[in-house]
């Protein structure tokens, strides 16, 4: 679960993107006055202490990113305050005044945000092509097009991705998704002002008045909601479109209030310093990659609100002449390109490098490096952009602009076509040569058993390659009965895929969980063939089976969906119920069992169905088969097993855990005596930082099915020879 600051365009420009006006609102076009009180209004006045804020957050992004190992500065929140002030403003402005028309407005906002982006984009795909791992080549591809289209923020929370500080594993387009916000905010904002402005011209009352009511319902909505989906998973809470907007809405009332406030001179340089210093001191302070979008990203939120709303009057002795700088001007010239060009410089370093960290030699030189090219791309594409859109207007801007969103979106899908085909053929042929060379070269898993006393070749290649190692997925999630961890009508209804289906099963086993008990379809579907079972999987991706307590909670994605397979295990009444049982980290040491997950098993071992636990697999801070592919001797690309692992299996004494559960470990068929490795027996055991490819978690079916006769022996008695202990449907 990047950061980097949103991007607002150069100052200076229409629509209140990038202007540092303080205008006040024309009078409403109604035929007759508002019910509300005239605000008291202050004369029009240039806000230079906004275009300097905004340099002064994009430096501390971008030096926070370089020098400060990827950390967030609160920079983005203060660019999200920004963007919802001017827009807000601008916006109601034109639209009292009949002026916004949707085509000319959107050609100009785009016409300054796309060419750029853009630019940076196809840089970054001849970047992927020339320094980074063939096996990030799809995941960036698809990176791309949804950046163009502005909604890689989704596509980070689809694929489960959080912030992570700058290494050679994060991605090279990890910044944009406070760009997909913004472009979410700028696409729908004309409209929900345009909206409340005709109800409002209806119902004869302020079009102020009633934006306000809107946008401070939406704000505290959306804030309560960041604080719930915080709680409960904070980084798909980080990139969250509607978690954010509470901070663009901050925004918005900001400038729709400003026209009442009267503050004393006195006390407007007092809550500008203030300001400034909440904004300054929040990436010293604060670790916002792990605690935004929640409470504390109030800190350089209220830093963003104090500087505006100590802006005005005269200079004295506030933070004016601070803001006002030449080398803070040029960074906020500069600073959309910038933003933009500064993160895939240092991703795209780091692999070239081979470092895990930016030196300060290569932080300084992609700081120069990111400083040139923002000051090109600013001459040579933003500015000709908006000579284009000046000549011809803002309706053609925004077809050039969409052409070209087209041409890059569709020479990506089209790149991407190639290359998941490629890469699909290289698997199938990769997996016929593993099967016809046998488990004498290919033994994975059974390499670690003490029983293997063969040697393992090391003159054969690794299978699955790393480079494709992402698509070596168990068949199961070809079915369409995996389920996404999505807010949707109806997805808290679970789905069964059936496994294996015997004509009469002597037993029916049921997989529950998240991805990590996915990944051991393979193994068990082989036990259950071998055995004559029904085996199935009910899964959806982030949800582990738990017990939830208290009232509904309706921002936790899994919450009525736990509740509804509890329900339907105990109408169902397997033999038994395989979840996985502990919980591994990337950071801290040793594994745990959550408790509301062991209460879950108390509930069915109450109802009478015996629960199997897996111990988790390893967890990695990095990306295993681009690690593999970069070292083929696997130097680097392992944990030590006493960081992953407690010295005993966790769910054994647990509190709460029923006794009538038993706990499968089958850790030493990952891990060795003292490592955690990627690759075991010829096979590589990840796809990714967390998750076993397909080919591995097929070599481990004998050592499940060796537990499973230990420790799970009535799935083995013919229930004709035992009393029945239960009802099966």
């Amino acid at each position: 679960m990047t950061v980097v600051s949103t991007p607002l365009p150069p100052p200076g420009g229409p629509a209140g993107l990038g202007s540092t006006t303080g205008e006040q609102p024309a009078p409403s076009d109604v035929a007759r006055p508002p019910v509300s009180l005239a605000p008291v209004r202050r004369p029009a006045t240039h806000i230079p202490e906004l275009h300097g804020l905004r340099g002064l957050a994009l430096a501390l992004v971008v030096a926070f990113h370089l020098f400060g190992n990827g950390r967030v500065s609160g920079g983005v929140d203060v660019f999200l305050v920004l963007s919802g002030f001017l827009a807000t403003g601008s916006l109601l402005r034109r639209a009292e005044r009949r002026e916004l028309r949707l085509g000319e407005h959107y050609g100009r906002t785009f016409s300054r945000l796309v060419p750029p982006a853009l630019l940076v984009l196809v840089a970054t795909a001849v970047l992927t092509w020339l320094v980074m791992p063939r096996g990030s080549w799809v995941q960036t591809g698809r990176e791309i097009l949804a950046s163009a289209l502005y909604y890689v923020n989704w596509e980070m929370i689809a694929g489960q991705l959080a912030y992570g500080a700058a290494g050679p594993q994060t991605s090279p387009l990890q910044h944009f998704w406070s760009m997909s916000v913004q472009g979410q905010f700028f696409l729908a904002w004309p409209v929900v002002v345009l909206i409340v402005v005709a109800v409002a011209r209806r119902l004869w009352i302020s079009a102020r008045d009633l934006l306000f009511v809107v946008v401070a319902g939406l704000t505290v909505a959306s804030f309560v909601f960041a604080l719930d989906l915080h709680g409960v998973d904070q980084p798909v809470a980080y990139f969250h479109s509607w978690a954010r907007f509470w901070e663009l809405g901050v925004g918005g009332v900001l400038a729709l209030v400003l026209p009442w406030l009267r503050l004393p001179g006195a006390l407007r340089p007092v809550l500008g310093w203030a300001g400034l210093g909440l904004v300054v001191s929040s990436g010293f302070v604060l670790d916002g990659g792990a605690l935004f979008p929640g409470p504390w990203a109030l800190w350089p939120v209220a830093g963003a609100l104090l500087v505006l709303l100590g802006s005005g009057g005269s200079a004295g002795w506030g933070p004016r002449g601070l803001l006002q700088v030449a080398p803070l001007r040029f960074v906020a010239d500069i600073s959309y390109a910038l933003y933009l060009w500064h993160w895939p410089l240092l991703i795209a370093y780091l692999h070239y490098t081979g470092l895990a960290r930016v030196d300060l030699f290569g932080a300084a030189a992609i700081m120069t490096a990111s400083v040139v090219l923002s000051w090109l791309t600013t001459k040579l594409v933003a500015d000709p952009a908006q000579r284009f859109r000046e000549t011809f207007g803002g309706r053609r801007a925004l077809v050039a602009a969409v052409v070209s969103v087209s041409l890059v979106a569709g020479g990506t899908v089209a790149g991407l076509t190639v290359l998941e085909r490629r890469d699909a053929q290289l698997l199938a042929e990769a997996a016929a040569a593993a099967e016809a060379a046998g488990p004498s070269q290919y033994p994975g898993a059974l390499a670690l058993s003490p029983t293997h006393t063969e040697p393992v070749p090391d003159d054969v290649a690794i299978q699955p390659a790393p480079a494709v190692a992402a698509l070596d997925l168990p068949d199961v999630d070809d079915d369409g009965c995996i389920q996404e961890n999505v807010v949707t009508p109806g997805t808290d209804v679970p789905l069964t895929c059936t496994l294996t289906d015997a004509p009469d099963p002597d037993h029916v086993v049921v997989m529950v969980g998240d991805s990590h008990i996915i990944q051991w379809a393979p193994a068990m579907t082989e036990v259950g063939r071998q055995e004559g079972w029904q085996v199935q999987l009910i899964a959806r991706r982030g949800c582990r089976l738990a017990a939830p307590v208290g009232e509904v909670n309706t921002t936790d994605m899994c919450w009525s969906w736990r509740v509804n397979v509890l329900e339907a295990l105990e109408e169902m009444h397997p033999d038994a119920v395989v979840v996985v049982g502990s919980r591994t980290s990337t950071t801290e040491p040793g594994d745990t069992v959550i408790a509301a997950e062991s209460r879950a098993w108390r509930r069915l071992a109450n109802a009478g169905i015996r629960v199997v636990t897996l111990r988790d697999n390893p967890r990695f801070g990095f990306q295993v088969p681009a690690c593999v592919e970069q070292h083929p001797d696997g130097a680097g690309c392992a944990r030590a097993r006493a960081d992953v692992y407690s010295p005993v299996n966790p769910v054994e004494d647990a509190e709460g855990v029923p006794s009538s559960a038993v706990h499968l470990d089958l850790t030493r068929f990952i891990c060795g005596d003292r490592l955690c490795e990627g690759v075991v027996g010829n096979v590589l055991i990840y796809r990714d930082d967390n998750h076993m490819t397909a080919t591995y978690a097929a070599t481990l079916a004998r050592p499940l099915h060796y537990a499973l006769r230990a420790k799970a022996q009535w799935l083995f008695i013919d229930p004709m020879d035992s009393p029945p202990v239960r009802q099966r449907f």
